[in-house]
């Protein structure tokens, strides 16, 4: 049983993904301007984030983050778990707010 507790803490270890987890100990100001440029470098113009919120990892710990521009476009911002922290920004199409074909959790 211990041998089970133990791989499991390393499997978990083993997902850490290091560019989630500095972003979500930034405080919510630099974390929106950490996902505002993730999103700027996918070659899309957004003023600026108003909303980041974490949606949660799959099983390989790559995160996915609900990003809203100030206009109100809502973007996936997922993140790879890799050193890189290679990111793929997704537009969530929206025909009203709250809206979207992203499926995120909670308010977004």
């Amino acid at each position: 049983m211990a041998a089970g507790i133990l791989m499991a803490a390393l499997s978990g270890a083993a997902f850490a993904n290091p560019v989630h987890l500095s972003i979500a100990k930034m405080t919510q100001t630099k974390r929106q301007a950490a996902l505002g440029e993730m999103v700027r470098q996918a070659g899309i113009r957004c003023i600026g984030i108003k909303r980041a919120i974490y949606q949660g990892s799959d099983e390989r710990g790559m995160a996915l983050w609900s990003a809203r521009c100030a206009d109100g476009r809502l973007f996936a911002v997922e993140i790879d778990n890799d050193a890189a922290g290679t990111a793929r920004v997704v537009p969530c199409k929206s025909r009203k707010r709250g809206v979207s074909t992203c499926k995120f959790k909670g308010r977004f």
